[in-house]
């Protein structure tokens, strides 16, 4: 009985061995994606300091949102400092 109870556990964590690549390829397109927002975003919105263009707070914080595995929040707050500026983000 114990041996037919395993069977399930050791199929799941087969599937969940095959699905951690793919999740880590989102999230590595998504943290790539994100860059792409704030390298955009401090060009076209940020602050001119001395002739350059500087990231503001917000932007800071997004791409650190970002950075930590939250890119969910980041992506959606450098989306809408682009979106503000009625500047439309690149397609993913």
């Amino acid at each position: 009985m114990l041996a037919g109870s395993m069977n399930p556990l050791l199929r799941l964590s087969f599937v969940l061995a095959l699905l951690a690549p793919i999740a880590a390829a989102a999230q590595s397109d998504d943290l790539t994606y994100c860059g792409k927002l704030y390298d955009m975003a401090v060009r076209y919105r940020g602050k001119a300091i001395m002739g350059d263009m500087r990231p503001t707070t917000t932007m800071i914080i997004a791409q650190e949102q970002c950075k930590a595995g939250n890119t969910t929040a980041g992506i959606s707050t450098l989306d809408r400092i682009l979106r503000d500026g009625d500047i439309i983000p690149p397609p993913r």
